[in-house]
C-alpha cells in the first residue's frame, strides 16, 4: 500500500531527485561535476532510495549503503555527510502542495514521513559507521605491513 507521501514522491520524482542530487553534490569540499563517478554513484543510489523509500527491501538497504560508503570516504564530518538523508524532509516540504490545496498532506502523513526518514537515518548511520570501520581496519593493516617491511629491511 502506498502512503500519501509516497504518492507525492512518485508524482514529483524527477524534481525531487534532481534537488536531492544537487544537495548531495554540494556536501563535498571540492566541486563535483556531472558525469563523474561520484555523481553517477550518488545519483544511482538516491534514485534507488526514492523508488523503494516505503519499504526496507534489499535493494533499498543496498542503496543506503552505497550512499553511506561514498560519504564515509570523504574528508567531511559524519554530521555533514549524513545530513544528506535529512535533506529529503526539506525537499518534500518544499515540493508538497500547500495546506489550502486538496492534495496537501495531512498532519498524520507528515508524521509518518518524518518517522520513515528517522528510520532511514539510523540505517544510514549504521552503514556509514560500518564503512568507516572498514577504512580504519585497512589503514591499520597497511601500517602493520609497512612496519613489518621496515623490520625485514633492517634485519636483512
Amino acid at each position: 500500500m502506498r502512503t500519501a507521501w509516497g504518492e507525492l514522491i512518485k508524482e514529483n520524482r524527477e524534481k525531487i531527485l534532481d534537488r536531492w542530487i544537487e544537495k548531495g553534490l554540494s556536501i563535498f569540499p571540492e566541486k563535483i561535476g556531472m558525469g563523474t563517478p561520484i555523481d553517477e554513484s550518488l545519483s544511482e543510489g538516491l534514485s534507488m532510495m526514492l523508488d523503494g523509500i516505503e519499504e526496507n527491501s534489499k535493494s533499498f538497504i543496498g542503496a543506503v549503503n552505497q550512499i553511506a560508503r561514498i560519504l564515509a570516504v570523504q574528508p567531511i564530518p559524519p554530521s555533514k555527510g549524513l545530513l544528506l538523508f535529512l535533506e529529503l524532509k526539506t525537499i518534500l516540504h518544499e515540493t508538497a502542495p500547500k495546506e489550502s490545496n486538496r492534495y496537501a498532506l495531512k498532519e498524520k502523513d507528515w508524521e509518518a514521513f518524518h518517522t520513515r526518514i528517522e528510520q532511514i537515518m539510523l540505517v544510514a548511520f549504521d552503514c556509514y559507521m560500518a564503512n568507516r570501520e572498514k577504512i580504519y581496519l585497512l589503514k591499520v593493516e597497511e601500517s602493520k605491513r609497512q612496519a613489518f617491511m621496515l623490520l625485514r629491511r633492517a634485519q636483512g
